[in-house]
């Protein structure tokens, strides 16, 4: 199993530079690649940030990412967690997976960030 890092991720996603879109799955068709948290966290980074990817976009390359045979996502059901909810608020990508270790992972979570006390606080 091979740990990824966000550019092998990136370049499977926006399949922006051929040569290293055919290495990525050259690769992925030979190993498992798994995919931890923080890696995740940088692909929304450069995906909302750099590329100006709408949220909504940027969940659904995740999500289908996530389906693919072959990727292993670390805390997959948090992570999934916090993509959903990341594509319908307005809290950044790190806000969002606070929130879902809360929810999945029963964690508890100190912040004085009034956006994410709320939402913390719902459903509880």
């Amino acid at each position: 199993m091979l740990i990824v890092d966000a550019n092998i991720i990136l370049r499977l996603i926006l399949n922006d530079n051929e040569k290293m879109v055919n290495d990525a799955r050259t690769q992925l068709l030979s190993n498992t690649f798994y995919i931890k948290r923080e890696v995740i966290a940088e692909i929304v980074y450069v995906l909302a940030g750099i590329y100006k990817t709408e949220r909504l976009d940027v969940g659904k390359a995740l999500l289908e990412l996530l389906d693919t045979e072959g990727i292993i996502v670390e805390s997959d059901e948090t992570v999934r967690y916090a993509i959903n909810t990341y594509q319908i608020q307005t809290l950044d990508f790190v806000d969002c997976l606070l929130n879902a270790y809360h929810k999945v992972e029963d964690e508890n979570i100190y912040t004085f960030d009034q956006k994410l006390l709320k939402l913390l606080n719902q459903f509880t």
